[in-house]
């Protein structure tokens, strides 16, 4: 093996040629190539291919998911200026990557549960920080959280799949959140959010 071309160097180099590229573009010949290793090297520590792309996906899943606890605990007294945090937050990490891995990670059958569980992380932190604008009258009385969040990532999802640019997508969900907000919630929005 190359000096350096370590386990955790042979993930971070995977995650960046996945994210770039999608997964389905990469193949092992090209990772180990980008290395400097054989691909045996690669099979050692790696029973084959997916077994590398969902160890790079636990990475990326959990770096996302310090992102999103950094997010929360720098909360605000105010919630609605929390979710925007967190929306921009989830829109920030659909860029983090090409949308071609967007398409494979939720359509390759073998890496859905893991983007079933990451959307399902997201799903919870949003939803929960809805309902706390929804209790102090920020939100609408019967937005309903969780199909709220879940309509709005899928939306943002699918927006992202399509070319929208980012900053449409912020001004996109801002609007949306101020379609679900009291006067009290919209004074806000336009005042300070």
């Amino acid at each position: 093996m190359k000096r350096g071309a370590t386990r955790e160097e042979i993930i971070r180099t995977t995650q960046e040629l996945i994210s770039r590229n999608g997964i389905r573009a990469v193949r092992v010949d090209e990772i180990a190539q980008t290395l400097g290793i054989s691909k045996r090297t690669l099979y050692e520590l790696f029973a084959d291919k997916n077994d590398l792309v969902m160890t790079c996906l636990d990475a990326m899943s959990h770096q996302q998911q310090e992102r999103i606890v950094a997010c929360r605990r720098r909360r605000s007294a105010n919630p609605l200026r929390s979710v925007f945090r967190l929306t921009n937050e989830y829109i920030d990490n659909l860029y983090l990557v090409d949308h071609c891995f967007l398409s494979d990670i939720r359509r390759k059958v073998v890496f859905s549960g893991h983007f079933d569980e990451h959307r399902e992380f997201w799903r919870k932190e949003l939803s929960a920080s809805l309902e706390t604008c929804r209790e102090q009258q920020y939100l609408l009385s019967d937005i309903d959280s969780r199909n709220f969040s879940d309509r709005l990532m899928n939306t943002l999802l699918e927006l992202r799949l399509n070319g929208t640019e980012r900053e449409e997508l912020y001004f996109f969900c801002r609007t949306i959140l101020r379609g679900a907000a009291t006067q009290k919630g919209i004074d806000l929005i336009d005042h300070k959010a």
